[in-house]
């Protein structure tokens, strides 16, 4: 039993490091968020572009690799198609890119609002169905936001995330540290 709890400890012990490491450069993207937060999210959606046509690539590779099924359809080539599409758009145009992404996004974000409102207004008179409204006029207002100002909408995003970034990357550190005094 004890060395059961000494392997275990020992194993902990290691990776303290790697959750301080990994808090730490939290931390670091977070400040480049906050620091540049346009060139931050064009690197990110570059880098986002390359892993969906990486991802897209595989995914078209093994739907190749089996054509000889015999319930093979078609569609088994748009996803992968769509990522290398989307991502190479991502990869050598990240500004575009991501305005469109952001469009979209807002267009969904428009829709979900005013289903909230019409939601809202259907339980009129019922307990918290002003929060609902409220909800849903404020997620309406983000998706006009995104819809019609992409440019203002990825500005305030990448800086609120690039808090959530900071954060949370200090929060790891913290823990990595604390592991490393509780069992040091």
């Amino acid at each position: 039993m004890a060395t059961m709890t000494t392997s275990a400890a020992t194993r902990q012990h290691s990776h303290w490091g790697l959750v301080t490491i990994n808090g730490a450069l939290l931390v670091l993207a977070g400040l480049a968020l906050v620091a540049v937060p346009f060139m931050a999210a064009f690197t990110f959606a570059a880098a986002f572009g390359l892993c969906l046509v990486a991802v897209g690539s595989v995914g078209l590779f093994a739907a190749l690799k089996s054509m000889g099924n015999a319930q093979h359809s078609l569609l088994v080539f748009l996803g992968p198609f769509l990522s290398i599409m989307i991502g190479a758009v991502l990869w050598f145009t990240p500004a575009q890119g991501l305005m469109a992404l952001t469009e979209v996004l807002g267009a969904f974000t428009v829709v979900t609002g005013i289903f909230q409102v019409v939601a809202a207004l259907g339980l009129s008179g019922k307990m918290h169905w002003a929060l609902l409204l409220l909800n849903g006029l404020l997620t309406l207002g983000a998706g006009a936001v995104m819809l019609f100002s992409p440019g203002i909408a990825v500005f305030v995003f990448a800086i609120f995330f690039g808090v959530q970034l900071i954060f949370n990357g200090f929060h790891l550190v913290r823990a990595g540290m604390r592991m490393k005094n509780l069992l040091g």
